[in-house]
């Protein structure tokens, strides 16, 4: 089926069936169909969310190319992050109460789907000034970048960091966050002059275009030659292998993806030892699953700053629900300045 019809009034109840996106094989944005799916039943511990809309992450494009460790056979309901109204409770559960609108984050995905449910204590209030789109671009990007630069990367205030991939989700984020958190410098990357004229906008402090200038050479200018304190990077690839060059003497380098689908030879036992730098690496989906402890705490610096106004997420296009092929054609393009958009139509 294509296309997606009007959503009840939150509050209403729920249908037996939805729409939900899947692919029954794997390939490119042509495999994307809008199947008739069961609504799903909240469990103990959940809630029943009715979705505003979803962002296309590139775990989502991995997933459908058949190319992302640990994905499930399809067909299956895709999406991990979400925005909606909760409309009820599953046994034990409090809060969020039924009509707020909450934003959060799916590891085994579900979310591009009408319908969804998710466990009530990993889904967040949405600060009122944000828009839909802006809540559905939220989740991952904030909170793992949040987790980059906190948890994992130790941030400190008056510290230098170096940010890959800064006109997209995670990255625009992490710029962001960094300023938030009492960064001094914030070196910024990005793969085109309009990106870098927005990486600017969002508050990086020196903003590289890496396909007209090296990376390294500019770090190396901007710090005098020591190096950064804190690399944050979702690239891997030769982006990771080069950012070795950029830590200084006991620094830190976070990853937390590979956009490029390529890992790196680069690093070795040597590279601790030798430099004397940290290298961590995670998955925001893990640690949801595993050790929700680390993800609390992202979360409530998150919305602090939110409901301060001192970030915001930054939506690159939004997309209706039948030009879903489209979407992944523009993630996949590079273009995006931003999160990619998927809203269903409101009553």
């Amino acid at each position: 089926m294509t296309g997606a019809a009007p959503l009840p009034p939150s509050g209403t109840a729920a249908p037996a069936v939805m729409r939900g996106l899947r692919f029954h094989r794997h390939g490119g944005p042509e495999v994307l169909v809008w199947d008739e799916v069961p609504v799903p039943v909240p469990g103990p511990g959940q809630v029943l969310v009715r979705s505003r809309g979803f962002a296309v992450n590139w775990a989502d494009l991995m997933e459908r190319a058949g190319v992302y460790p640990g994905a499930p056979d399809p067909p299956y309901v895709m999406g991990h992050d979400l925005a909606g109204d909760v409309v009820a409770l599953g046994s034990g559960v409090e809060t969020p109460a039924v009509g707020t609108r909450v934003f959060g984050l799916l590891p085994q995905a579900g979310t591009s789907a009408e319908w969804l449910v998710a466990a009530a204590d990993q889904v967040y209030p949405v600060p009122q000034a944000l828009t839909d789109a802006e809540a559905a671009g939220l989740g991952s990007p904030f909170l793992t970048a949040d987790a980059a630069l906190v948890t994992m990367g130790r941030l400190q205030a008056g510290e230098t960091v170096l940010v890959h991939a800064a006109a997209g989700g995670f990255g625009s984020a992490a710029v962001q966050l960094c300023k938030a958190y009492g960064a001094a410098t914030v070196i910024a990357t990005a793969g085109s002059p309009a990106k870098v004229e927005r990486v600017a906008e969002l508050g990086a402090d020196v903003a590289v275009d890496y396909t007209a200038d090296d990376f390294v050479d500019v770090v190396r200018r901007v710090t005098g030659g020591r190096g950064v304190d804190l690399v944050v990077e979702s690239v891997g690839g030769d982006v990771l292998a080069r950012s070795f060059d950029c830590v200084r003497p006991a620094g830190r380098l976070v990853s937390v993806g590979a956009s490029s689908g390529r890992s790196t030879s680069r690093f070795r036992l040597q590279t601790l030892f030798e430099t004397g730098i940290t290298v961590g690496g995670f998955t925001l989906g893990l640690w949801i699953q595993h050790n929700p402890e680390l993800v609390a705490p992202s979360a409530a610096r998150v919305l602090r700053v939110l409901d301060a106004g001192t970030v915001r997420p930054m939506v690159a296009r939004v997309f209706a629900p039948e030009e879903i092929a489209e979407a992944h054609a523009f993630l996949a393009s590079r273009q995006s300045i931003g999160r990619t958009i998927v809203l269903f139509p409101q009553p």
